[in-house]
C-alpha cells in the first residue's frame, strides 16, 4: 500500500502537467500561424478534460482556431456548450467574445454586437475590454446594421465614448444613404460633441460637409405602435396596414416610414416622438394605437407642433382629438357613440326618462358618463342607475334595486295626482302588491355592455325581472351572440355603431383584404387594427399627393375620406360618422334617420 499511494499521486499530478504541455505546444503552433495544426491536440484536451481548468483553456483556444479556419459551425457548437457549463470561468469573457464573433459571421449581426457591448458593460478585465472594443468597432464599421438597430443598441449600451461615437456615425451614414439628411446632420453633430477619437471626428466633419447643399431630405411619417410586450400583435398589424398603404400609394422611395416601439406605454411613446421630431423631417404621425399613449403624444404635439398631424387609428377615449387642431381620431370615440344613441332616443323615440345598467370597468364608466351628459343636454333625465359585474348568471338583486327606485318615483306621481300632502306615503299592502306582481316601465334602458353575448343576456334579465322599456346600447352589442342570447326579446332594441360596413363585405374592404393577404400571407384581423391603420395612412398619403401648404389644414378641410369600412368624417378632429342599428325579426337593420329603411 505504501508503494501504491506515491505512484497514484504521481499519476494524478502528471495528467494536468501533460495537458499543460499539450496546451503550450498548441500555443506555439498558434503563434507560428499554424492554427490548423493546433486543432487536433486542442480537441483532444477539450474533449477529455472539458470540466477542468486546462479543458476550459483548451476549449477557448480551440474555438478561436475554429474561427481562424472558418469552421463556424464547430465554433458555435463548442462556444455554446462552454458558456452553458462554465458559468464563472476566467476564460468566459474570451469565449463570449468568440461566440459573439461567430454570431456576426453567421448573419446575426445585431445579437452578436449586443453581446460584445454587454461584455464591455460588465467586464473589469482590461485585456478583455480592449480586445472586445476592437472587435466591436470592426463590426460596427462594416455597416451591417440598420439605423434603427444601431439606435436600439445605443440606448441599451452607452458603454464607451468611442463605441457610442461609432454607432452615432453609422446612424448618420445610414440616414444619409436613405436621404434622411436632417437625421444625418443630427447624428454627425452628436459625434463631434462626444469628444471621441480624432479619426471619428474627422469622418463626421466630412459627413456634414457632404450635406451642405442638401435640404431636409425625404419627408418622414412616424408610426407609433407597441412592437414588444402584451400588445405586440396589435402593433404588428398596425405596421402592416401602414406599409401596405405606402406601397399602394407608390411612395416607398418618396416618403420614409420610421417605426417606433411604444411598448403601449405613454412615457415611451412620448420619448420616441420627441426623438423622431428632433432627428427627422417628420411630416405626420400615425398612432399611437392605445388611448393612454395617444393622449400623451397628442398633448405634446398639439401644443408644440401643430404643423404635424397625428392620426390615431384605434384610440377611442374621448377628448384626444381636442388636444390640438392637428390631432385626429380615425376610430369612433366612446363619447360619440354614446351621444349618437342618446340623440336618437330623445329625438326619434321621444324618450325623456332613462335607466342605466352599467358594467363595472372603464368602458362602462366612460359610456355612462358620456350618455348621461348627452341625455341631460337634450332635456332628458337619468332616473335610475345601477352597476353590474359582467358574466354572472343572475342579476335579481340589481334589478330589485332598480324596481324599488322606479316604484318610489311612480308612487310619488300617484300621490301628486291624488293631491296627497305626503308624497312618499304608501301602504305596506300596496307596496307588496306592486313590488311582487307589477311590471315597471322605464321608457329607455341603456346598457353599455362590452360584448354582444352579455348584452343579449342582460336584455333577457330585464324582461325576467318585470321591467319594460326600449333597450338601448352601443357598439358592444353588435354580433351574432346578441341574437342567440336575446332571441325575440332584442327585437326593436337600438344601439349605435361606427358607420362601418359591419359585415366587411364592401368593395373597398374586399380589395384591402385581398391585397393584405397577398402582401402578408394572412387575412387582416377581426380587431380592425390593420384596416384602420391602413385608412389612417391613406388619409396622410392621399392628402400629401395634393401637395398642400399645410397637411393639417388640408385634412381638416376635407369633408369625407373614403375608408375601407366606410366614410370617415372629421369634426374637430374626431370621426363622427356613426349609425343606429336595430333588430327586426332576428336580423340587424340599419336605421335611415328616424325610420326603418324601405
Amino acid at each position: 500500500m505504501k508503494r501504491i499511494l506515491p505512484i497514484l499521486f504521481a499519476t494524478l499530478l502528471a495528467t494536468p502537467l501533460f495537458a499543460q504541455d499539450e496546451i503550450s505546444q498548441a500555443k506555439s503552433l498558434i503563434r507560428d500561424g499554424r492554427c490548423a495544426d493546433a486543432i487536433a491536440p486542442l480537441q483532444k484536451i477539450s474533449k477529455s478534460k472539458f470540466k477542468t481548468h486546462a479543458g476550459a483553456q483548451a476549449s477557448v483556444m480551440l474555438t478561436e482556431c475554429y474561427l481562424r479556419e472558418h469552421k463556424r459551425d464547430e465554433a458555435m457548437k463548442l462556444s455554446s456548450r462552454f458558456l452553458e457549463y462554465h458559468v464563472s470561468s476566467e476564460y468566459r469573457e474570451r469565449m463570449e467574445l468568440a461566440h459573439a464573433i461567430v454570431m456576426v459571421e453567421q448573419g446575426a449581426v445585431y445579437d452578436g454586437v449586443e453581446d460584445m457591448l454587454r461584455i464591455l458593460a460588465y467586464s473589469k478585465n482590461p485585456a478583455a475590454r480592449s480586445r472586445t472594443k476592437e472587435v466591436a468597432i470592426q463590426a460596427l464599421a462594416a455597416s451591417l446594421m440598420t439605423a434603427d438597430q444601431l439606435q436600439a443598441l445605443l440606448e441599451k449600451y452607452p458603454v464607451d465614448k468611442d463605441i457610442v461615437g461609432w454607432m452615432q456615425l453609422q446612424i448618420g451614414r445610414e440616414s444619409q444613404n436613405a436621404r434622411r439628411y436632417k437625421s444625418a446632420r443630427y447624428w454627425y453633430k452628436k459625434v463631434l460633441n462626444g469628444k471621441v477619437a480624432e479619426n471619428l471626428s474627422r469622418t463626421a466633419e466630412k459627413g456634414l460637409e457632404s450635406l451642405e447643399d442638401q435640404g431636409a431630405g425625404l419627408p418622414t411619417v412616424l408610426v407609433l405602435a407597441p412592437l414588444s410586450g402584451d400588445f405586440a400583435e396589435f402593433g404588428a398589424a398596425a405596421i402592416q396596414g401602414v406599409l401596405l398603404a405606402q406601397e399602394q400609394a407608390g411612395l416607398t422611395k418618396k416618403v420614409n416610414v420610421r417605426i417606433a416601439d411604444t411598448r403601449a406605454d405613454a412615457a415611451q411613446a412620448l420619448m420616441r416622438t420627441q426623438q423622431a421630431v428632433n432627428q427627422d423631417s417628420i411630416i405626420a404621425v400615425i398612432g399611437p394605437i392605445m388611448s393612454a399613449p395617444a393622449a400623451t403624444v397628442a398633448a405634446w404635439l398639439g401644443s408644440n407642433f401643430q404643423n404635424i398631424p397625428m392620426l390615431t387609428p384605434t384610440a377611442t377615449d374621448d377628448g384626444i382629438a381636442k388636444m390640438g387642431p392637428n390631432i385626429f381620431q380615425v376610430n369612433i370615440t366612446m363619447d360619440n357613440l354614446a351621444q349618437s344613441i342618446a340623440d336618437f332616443a330623445t329625438k326619434c323615440l321621444d324618450i325623456r326618462e332613462f335607466a342605466i345598467m352599467s358594467p363595472l370597468g372603464d368602458y362602462g364608466a366612460s359610456m355612462t358618463t358620456s350618455f348621461t351628459r348627452a341625455v341631460e343636454r337634450r332635456g332628458g333625465n337619468i332616473v335610475a342607475f345601477r352597476n353590474y359585474e359582467e358574466g354572472r348568471p343572475d342579476y335579481k338583486t340589481e334589478f330589485d334595486l332598480l324596481r324599488d327606485v322606479r316604484f318610489k318615483q311612480e308612487n310619488r306621481r300617484r300621490n301628486i295626482a291624488r293631491g296627497a300632502n305626503d308624497l312618499d306615503a304608501v301602504s305596506a299592502k300596496e307596496r307588496r302588491f306592486y313590488m311582487s306582481d307589477s311590471t315597471f316601465n322605464i321608457p329607455g334602458i341603456f346598457i353599455p355592455a362590452t360584448n354582444p353575448g352579455d348584452a343579449g343576456a342582460m336584455v333577457s334579465q330585464v324582461a325576467f325581472n318585470k321591467i319594460s322599456g326600449v333597450m338601448l346600447g352601443t357598439s358592444g352589442w353588435y354580433g351574432r351572440e346578441l341574437l342567440v342570447r336575446g332571441k325575440r326579446l332584442v327585437d326593436s332594441s337600438y344601439f349605435s355603431v361606427p358607420a362601418l360596413d359591419m359585415n366587411g363585405n364592401s368593395e373597398g374592404y374586399n380589395s384591402f383584404a385581398k391585397a393584405f393577404q397577398d402582401r402578408w400571407g394572412a387575412e387582416p384581423g377581426e380587431d380592425k387594427v390593420s384596416g384602420l391603420s391602413y385608412d389612417a395612412a391613406n388619409i396622410v398619403f392621399s392628402t400629401l399627393a395634393r401637395r398642400p401648404e399645410s397637411l393639417t389644414n388640408a385634412i381638416n378641410n376635407t369633408e369625407v375620406f373614403k375608408g375601407i369600412y366606410g366614410d370617415i368624417k372629421f369634426k374637430r378632429g374626431a370621426n363622427v360618422n356613426t349609425k343606429i342599428v336595430t333588430v327586426q325579426k332576428g336580423k340587424f337593420v340599419t336605421m335611415n334617420g328616424c325610420s326603418l329603411p324601405q
